[in-house]
């Protein structure tokens, strides 16, 4: 019995000890999202992406093991400069690309639009692809630059 007692403490330390070090690097993973925030784009005009708002959520999921592993969810809302209020595109949830950059895709009565985040310094660049479902309007491939709102 002695013998069990002092492997199931054993166990239980382990587990403690790696509960403690997987909630410390889940914690760790939480703090580290520079692109979160609201951004925006002074000099735009009608049709221009005019704001970003990109919302970043630490999540812990637990493995099959019972390992308890960090992780993060994504969104971004995006608006068009229109008038005489801005259009929403809505909002959707984001990913993180190969390159590190952060991928969204908005699909409206209107267009599909996809865009590219890069964290450039203190602002973003956004590379934005339109295609538009009439096919009276050019589609859009442009590059934008946003600053975060203070």
């Amino acid at each position: 019995m002695f013998k069990h007692q002092l492997k199931l403490t054993s166990l239980i330390f382990v587990g403690f000890l790696l509960s403690t070090v997987m909630g410390a690097g889940a914690q760790t993973a939480c703090f580290n999202a520079p692109l979160a925030g609201t951004w925006v784009n002074s000099e735009a005009v009608i049709q221009d992406l005019v704001k970003l708002d990109i919302v970043y959520q630490c999540t812990q999921e637990e493995t099959e093991n019972g390992l308890i592993v960090p992780g993060a969810r994504w969104y971004v809302r995006a608006w068009a400069k229109c008038y005489p209020a801005n259009c929403a595109w809505g909002l959707v949830r984001a990913r993180i690309g190969p390159k590190g950059d952060l991928q969204a895709s908005f699909s409206t009565f209107a267009a599909d639009r996809f865009i590219r985040i890069k964290l450039s310094g203190d602002r973003i660049d956004v590379q934005l692809i339109v295609n538009y479902r009439s096919e009276r309007r050019r589609d859009i491939d442009t590059e934008v630059r946003l600053t975060r709102k203070g």
